[in-house]
């Protein structure tokens, strides 16, 4: 068996940026450590389109506390593993190989907004919410990618691949033919009518895609909510929780310049939710 190799990859530096340029955002909160082994490409190489992917997200929030993230290819599917790595790393899978930067960014993307959603191993009849979250950063960051890889590519001659970030996401787009049925019903309707079925099947990307174009909307316009899917796991979810209530639990652990949010996602969903105040948001240890 030969020895696998990886490498830690710090995240302290933006790409692009002068070396004296301070981040105020959560940029520099990330490491990756990269494993190779059958992926057919490089591990630097990798690590650059996972850090950029990653910072899409990053970049609109603060105070982040530093995690690193284990990179490796997976057997049955991209996945943000619950175990964790010997030194508390949190251990992603994807499930792609050779140069599709495009995939690579767009399954990363998922599985790193899954840890920033402080994802548990706990009730599962709301996970498909947090799925269509992760689904909604997969199309933002690869968006966000394709436009700052127009003059800010990880390296030089790469900047020519910016278009197929952009193209990525707009054939996944196309490939989600749930969202006319939400344009001719409206959200509200289209999750009652799947609501059961949601519950069972969280990971159905058909219907987890369709709802990520509606509240896509919404962080395009503001991304500065991102940082509001830190609270979205603030505590565990009991057996049964409602997503009335899973939305109300959100809605009371996030700070108050992100309540209105959650207001307009429960809106989204014909759903109307009390206003509290915020609290810390764990990142788990």
């Amino acid at each position: 068996m030969s020895i696998i190799r990886t490498i830690s990859v710090s995240l302290a530096v933006l790409v692009g940026c002068h070396p004296d340029e301070a981040l105020a955002d959560s940029r520099k909160a990330l490491s990756l450590e990269v494993n190779p082994e059958k992926f057919n490409a490089s591990r630097a190489d990798i690590a650059a389109v996972c850090r950029s992917a990653g910072y899409q997200l990053l970049v609109n929030m603060t105070e982040v506390p530093e995690f690193t993230v284990n990179i490796s290819r997976g057997q049955h599917g991209p996945i943000a593993l619950f175990q964790r790595g010997a030194n508390g790393e949190y251990l992603v899978q994807l499930a792609t190989e050779k140069t599709f930067w495009a995939q690579y960014a767009y399954q990363f993307s998922h599985e790193i907004c899954h840890i920033l959603c402080g994802y548990e191993n706990d009730y599962r009849g709301n996970l498909w919410f947090e799925e269509t979250l992760c689904e909604t950063a997969s199309l933002y960051c690869l968006k966000a990618m394709s436009h700052e890889w127009r003059t800010r590519p990880p390296y030089g001659n790469w900047r020519s691949y910016s278009p197929a970030l952009s193209d990525y996401a707009d054939n996944i787009r196309k490939g989600r033919d749930d969202y006319l049925q939400i344009l001719r019903t409206g959200l509200p309707a289209y999750y009652r009518k799947h609501a059961d079925h949601l519950a069972r099947n969280p990971t159905d990307r058909k219907k987890n895609g369709a709802m990520a174009l509606v509240i896509l909307s919404l962080l395009e316009r503001n991304p500065d909510h991102w940082n509001s899917i830190r609270w979205l796991n603030s505590s565990p979810s009991p057996e049964g929780e409602t997503f009335l209530d899973y939305l109300t639990k959100w809605h009371g652990a996030v700070p108050e310049q992100h309540t209105s949010f959650v207001d307009s996602v429960a809106s989204l969903f014909g759903l109307a939710l009390p206003r509290s105040s915020g609290g810390q948001p764990p990142l788990r240890e």
